[in-house]
């Protein structure tokens, strides 16, 4: 028997009533939301640009299913996170109580320039065993002549992101598991694929996309959310991919004429079958080598390491975790595989010049998906440093807060350091209170050496205090 799905519009109680979700009988199955996005998210995932977004949250993709898509952003964005379509100026629903619903939503940014409404129509497809959010994502400009002189005209129209997703860049007492290994799309030339690794995010940009082609995420049995991108709709589409999160920018394209008319881009969400999302890979050709700081492999990052294991930068990172690579910084850094305390392996600088040189690992924290600070939240990092004839300061283990998409103004806590030539000798490092407010959202360790001579780093051990 065909399942019937009956959806209902509720709204929550709460002082500012302001949680309005889709249901399908007594089933959650999203959630309508235009609130203040708090700190560390406001600035990683909106840049600090548009603190109140309109959201569609925890999407559910089949009955009795849980959420697969995160959020599913309601307005445009016309200039590169500045001018969005985010003043809210009407929410209405159609079809309380039936087989189909509708949902539009009409904003425009705080100059007025243009009106985005933007409709949701959720129906139920027995034949894929999925809910179908069809978006239309219409635009008016009111006066195009702003945009004639642009060398290029590209808004972003959407901005999902997927439940567990990434997976936490360290291990971490209720972890959560990312189900998924790669994103494959159908671009107008090809099918092409994006192993997960925060390194690998360049590999793909397809632009166009095909007409009515998917994009997906896989692969969970039974739970792959696809977007596919109706009619000419990817004849406009490009896809960028945030190295953060792995959020998707679905931007579309355009010349000044076409500002002239009304503009309507459709997208759906929904489940893309197993066979079909196995197939998808199939047909997409093997990643080329992806390389950063002149290396396709690097050391990933773990709390207690002692740098053996890596990150292949074009293959899903390996494990339960998902973790962003040490980087070196400066020509003289370099992994080493023939010599360590416990086994053949470290982090390495040797050069013959003074200044500075340094491995860096920024991603250890709040805002990037470990567990929350509290106001005393503090780290202790140990390792051991050995040294043939290093001058100047030294080598030493190095920490501040980080804020990312900002300038680093927080000052280094070092190490004690050693010059001249050690053997293998524990050094401590302790950094203690993250700045208030939004002045951190990461804690940033290295590895450094100022001045010339030959330093390793080995058997490293971070505590969250």
């Amino acid at each position: 028997m065909a399942y019937q799905a009956c959806f209902h519009v509720r709204t929550h109680c709460s002082a500012s009533a302001d949680d309005q979700w889709i249901y399908d009988g007594d089933q959650p199955i999203a959630r309508l939301e235009h609130r203040t996005i708090d700190q560390p998210e406001q600035n990683l995932r909106y840049f600090n640009s548009n603190p109140r977004p309109i959201n569609l949250r925890n999407l559910v993709l089949a009955p009795g299913g849980a959420p697969l898509v995160a959020g599913v952003q309601l307005y445009w964005v016309l200039e590169h996170r500045v001018l969005a379509c985010t003043e809210l100026v009407s929410v209405a629903f159609d079809g309380d109580g039936s087989e189909e619903l509708t949902l539009t939503v009409v904003s425009r940014p705080i100059n007025d320039a243009v009106t985005s409404r933007r409709v949701m129509t959720l129906t139920y497809d027995d034949a894929l065993g999925s809910y179908v959010y069809d978006f239309a994502c219409h635009l008016d400009v009111h006066s195009p002549t702003m945009f004639d002189t642009w060398k290029q005209i590209a808004f972003e129209y959407c901005d999902p992101w997927y439940v567990n997703t990434p997976a936490p860049t360290v291990e971490l007492p209720g972890m959560w598991r990312c189900p998924y290994t790669h994103f494959v799309a159908e671009a107008a030339d090809g099918v092409v694929q994006m192993p997960f690794n925060h390194m690998a995010t360049g590999t793909m940009n397809p632009h166009p996309m095909k007409r009515d082609g998917l994009f997906v995420a896989g692969f969970s049995p039974g739970a792959n959310p696809a977007f596919e991108f109706v009619g000419d709709t990817g004849d406009r589409t490009s896809i960028g991919i945030c190295n953060w999160s792995y959020d998707v920018h679905f931007v579309g394209h355009y010349t000044p004429e076409q500002l002239r008319a009304p503009i309507c881009e459709r997208f759906r969400v929904r489940l893309c079958p197993d066979d079909t999302a196995r197939q998808l890979l199939s047909q997409a050709p093997p990643v080329p080598p992806v390389e950063r700081f002149g290396c396709t492999e690097l050391p990933l990052y773990e709390r207690d390491t002692s740098f053996e294991k890596a990150l292949v930068l074009n293959q899903p990172s390996p494990g339960e975790t998902d973790p962003w690579p040490w980087s070196p910084l400066h020509d003289g850094a370099v992994w080493c595989k023939d010599h360590g305390r416990s086994d053949d392996f470290s982090l390495k600088i040797e050069k013959q010049t003074p200044g500075p040189c340094e491995w860096r690992y920024e991603w250890e924290g709040e805002g990037c998906f470990t567990q929350r600070w509290h106001p005393s939240t503090g780290f202790r990092v140990t390792g051991y440093i050995k040294t043939e004839n290093a001058t100047g300061e030294g080598a030493c283990l190095a920490l501040h807060w980080w804020h990312h998409n900002h300038e680093q103004n927080q000052p280094y806590i070092c190490s004690p350091r050693l010059t001249g030539t050690n053997d293998w000798t524990e050094v401590e490092v302790e950094i203690q209170e993250p700045p208030p407010g939004d002045l951190a959202d990461s804690l940033a360790i290295y590895f450094r050496q100022d001045g010339s001579g030959v330093s390793w780093l080995d058997d490293l051990q971070v505590h969250v205090l």
